[in-house]
């Protein structure tokens, strides 16, 4: 595989009001074993990696300031365009055979120095589609190849298209509410995906937010059932001011966090999400689980030459899986048995041109690289074994 084929774009969008000192802390606390995991996956019991490593791993880091134009509030911290979606420090770059530890330091204190004298309407998707829009000026992200944005906040996301219709006039009593009661007049779910995406696959952008969740959601919840529940609803405490009432947290701990229900809306018009809460000192299991989900998506099957053009819809190649111990050829859709390679089968896997079936197909068009695709429903499980082998004449 080249470095363009394994190559990931990380996104942090971090939220620098002023409730977020302890939170950028323990964000900055990971920052290595995010890292790590992309750079040097764990390995399994048989000692292979867990998932692919990335060749080229580049992190970008924004906040969720983008000010509220030219409308100003009084203690609001917001100045007009804020950070407007300007990556700080840069693009932090690491290739394989780059000193992992002084990369991932450089980006941790980044995260460290990001301070909390942000706007107090919190933008996250504003910003990474801010952040989408400059990338043919700043190379970040590339137009191909896997986007992981992580945002990390404990307030809802308030990204508007019009601030001078949105925040001129604005009650002073009703600051904390605002952006709760007129969800209505907020940027639609459906556009800032679209900015945010780009011109990328679906199955290349992996979204992930350390937010105001509840705290210890059960595993498998969907964004639909978390959507539902009693506690994720917008709800206003009149004996504050008013402001919104907490999803998880209180101001005897770490600070309270407020139902970040855009997010999960995002959440659900993506299929690969990762949804943790933020009412946690220790960002540990979060960053481990966005991790594996991103390494999961790095692709693996790129060819070192295109299969030559005009060949018919069926390329000369063969694709054998070896499953992990435990899991046979017939579970997969696909598959078929072709030997055993001690406890495990080896599996052939059945071609199927342009996608139509379960199998894999070739896709000279990637603009990473021209790689074999395995369809969704026929994905090796974790600790599988992938060999393909393409066989053509070539004219020297």
């Amino acid at each position: 595989p080249t470095a363009e084929c394994r190559a990931v774009d990380v996104l942090f969008v971090i939220d620098n009001s002023g409730s977020m000192r302890q939170e950028q802390a323990n964000l900055a606390t990971q920052i290595p074993a995010l890292v790590r995991d992309l750079a040097s996956p764990p390995l399994d019991a048989a000692g292979q990696p867990l998932w692919n490593a990335a060749e080229r791993l580049r992190i970008g880091i924004t906040t969720t300031d983008v000010g509220i134009g030219g409308v100003m509030i009084d203690r609001s911290g917001c100045v007009e365009g804020g950070d407007d979606g300007a990556l700080r420090g840069g693009v932090y770059e690491w290739r394989a055979g780059d000193d992992a530890d002084a990369f991932a330091a450089r980006v941790r204190a980044t995260v460290e120095s990001l301070g909390i004298a942000g706007c107090a309407f919190e933008q996250p998707l504003e910003a990474a589609a801010r952040v989408v829009a400059r990338a043919p000026d700043t190379g970040f992200p590339s137009d191909g190849g896997l986007l992981a944005v992580i945002v990390v906040t404990d307030e809802e996301d308030c990204s508007v298209q019009d601030d001078a219709a949105f925040f001129t006039g604005m009650d002073p009593a009703t600051y904390n509410v605002h952006c709760g009661r007129y969800r209505d007049r907020l940027t639609p779910m459906p556009e800032l995906l679209a900015s945010i995406r780009g011109a990328r696959d679906e199955r290349e952008l992996v979204f992930a937010a350390i937010a105001g969740l509840p705290v210890d959601l059960p595993a498998g919840i969907t964004p639909d059932e978390l959507l539902a529940r009693p506690d994720m609803q917008f709800r206003e405490d009149a004996m504050a001011r008013p402001e919104p009432v907490a999803v998880c947290g209180s101001d005897a701990d770490l600070g309270k966090a407020y139902p970040a229900r855009r997010l999960v809306e995002l959440a659900r018009l993506v299929p690969e999400t990762v949804l943790t809460t933020i009412c946690t000192d220790d960002f540990g299991p979060a960053i481990a689980q966005i991790g594996a989900h991103i390494g999961m998506q790095i692709p693996g099957v790129c060819l070192v030459r295109e299969v030559p053009r005009g060949i018919g819809s069926r390329v000369p190649c063969e694709v054998e899986v070896t499953l992990p111990p435990s899991v046979g050829c017939l579970e997969l859709p696909g598959y078929a048995f072709v030997a055993l390679d001690g406890d495990r089968e080896v599996c052939e896997v059945n071609q199927v041109p342009g996608g139509a079936g379960s199998g894999w197909y070739y896709d000279p068009t990637h603009e990473a690289c021209a790689q074999l695709v395995l369809t969704e429903d026929a994905r090796p499980p974790v600790g599988a074994a992938i060999r393909a082998e393409c066989f053509f004449a070539l004219e020297l």
